[in-house]
């Protein structure tokens, strides 16, 4: 694969799985293990070293195996290109928190949502507000609201790539969570080089925590993120997806599950 081909993001994209396994190793531990398969639930990078250089970018469900970890990540010992597995041909880390086998422990919900309670959310584009619903016996209650970002709904200058953008009305479902608590990593994507003229020409693809640290990938290339410009909340400034403040955004992480349904009204 290309390097920079692909974007992480988490609008994203092609994530994480239904059902992760909760980490058994800490963070601080550095560490040889038995070698163990993993498998990416979602789009990654590859480094050299832990925080290193990017060396390439895996698509969401790519296998690897590794047998040493170190701090938040885990070296690749071999993958399996034509399903045939290969010894890692240069030294290869990728995060732990986008592999299968871990999943933080801090954002488990404490307690178990009965089987008879759904809960769905609710995006309002004229007012700006998103709403969690929970309905029981045929009975609905707001359980939580909070302010977001929308998509620009607006096609932008030929200078900057006269792409359009649009966050679309209609019913969605939580697809997949994404939680890093480094940040989420955001790459700037072959189609949106225009835009950010300045971080191409010095080499700068890649970003920590533009999406905050917690995302629910919800189908059609959209995310309900966090973001690290608050300001922007009850705005129509991004490229699609429904931003909502860091704390919000956890909570949204906690309370929902996935196929959770999402509508997005006007």
């Amino acid at each position: 694969m290309k390097l920079y081909t692909r974007m992480l993001l988490i609008g994203l994209w092609s994530l994480i799985p239904t059902s992760p396994v909760l980490a058994t190793l800490s963070p601080t531990d550095t560490a040889e293990q038995p070698a163990k398969s993993y498998r990416l639930h979602t789009i990654a990078v590859v480094r050299n070293r832990p925080d290193g250089p990017i060396i390439d970018i895996w698509d969401r469900g790519t296998p690897f195996t590794s047998g040493h970890t170190d701090g938040d990540w885990l070296q690749v010992t071999g993958h399996f290109p034509d399903d045939r597995w290969e010894p890692a041909p240069q030294p290869m880390w990728i995060s732990r928190y986008y592999a299968r086998t871990f999943t933080p422990q801090v954002v488990n919900r404490t307690t178990q949502r009965p089987a008879s309670v759904q809960r769905y959310i609710r995006v309002n584009k004229s007012s700006f507000r998103l709403e969690v619903i929970e309905r029981q016996a045929e009975t609905e209650k707001v359980i939580f609201a909070t302010k977001v970002a929308l998509g620009m709904d607006r096609c932008l200058p030929r200078e900057k790539g006269g792409r359009c953008y649009y966050t679309e009305p209609g019913e969605y479902k939580v697809r997949w969570k994404v939680h890093d608590p480094k940040g989420i990593e955001w790459c700037i994507p072959k189609s949106m080089e225009q835009e950010y003229p300045q971080d191409i020409a010095s080499n700068k693809r890649c970003f920590r925590g533009p999406l905050g640290q917690f995302a629910l990938n919800i189908g059609k290339s959209y995310a309900i993120h966090g973001t690290n410009r608050p300001q922007s909340l009850g705005r129509r400034v991004s490229h699609g997806c429904v931003r909502a403040a860091n704390d919000a955004m956890k909570r949204l992480y906690q309370m929902m599950d996935v196929g959770d349904r999402v509508i997005i009204t006007d």
